[in-house]
């Protein structure tokens, strides 16, 4: 079992995610690649909401294709081109996200993505006593 932790003698997290996250022995990693809004067809929507929404559904997609599951994530990365996009983490990770567990992570603005139709992408690190 995964313990999040947010020690008293931190200021508290300013938004939706914790400080730090305890990871028992013997569990197994699972480590995605950046994900971006691709949908499966290979079509991208327009935006950060929709692309940050495909994002989640991908991730999601992944970690159960492994037999993993959002309560078994680590850390989120996410990166974007938006500075606005930031207003849309919280909404998307209260739908997304167990409220029983609520990983680090980590948000950074840069210039560009790998593709400029690319607004968003995370990467995802999870860890599961199996």
């Amino acid at each position: 079992m995964l313990i999040t932790k947010n020690p008293s003698t931190v200021a508290k997290p300013s938004a939706l995610y914790s400080h730090s996250v305890e990871i028992p022995e013997n569990a197994r990693w699972l480590v995605t690649a950046g994900q971006v809004g691709k949908r499966e067809d290979g079509t991208m929507p327009h935006g950060f909401e929709a692309q940050h929404e495909q994002v989640w559904e991908n991730t999601i997609a992944i970690l159960e294709a492994s037999g993993y599951g959002v309560e078994d994530i680590v850390r989120l990365n996410v990166y974007s081109t938006d500075p606005g996009g930031l207003k849309f983490l919280t909404p998307h990770r209260k739908k997304y996200l167990n409220s029983d567990h609520i990983p680090p992570s980590t948000w950074v603005v840069v210039s560009q993505l790998a593709n400029p139709e690319w607004v968003v992408e995370m990467e995802t690190i999870a860890a599961r006593v199996f």
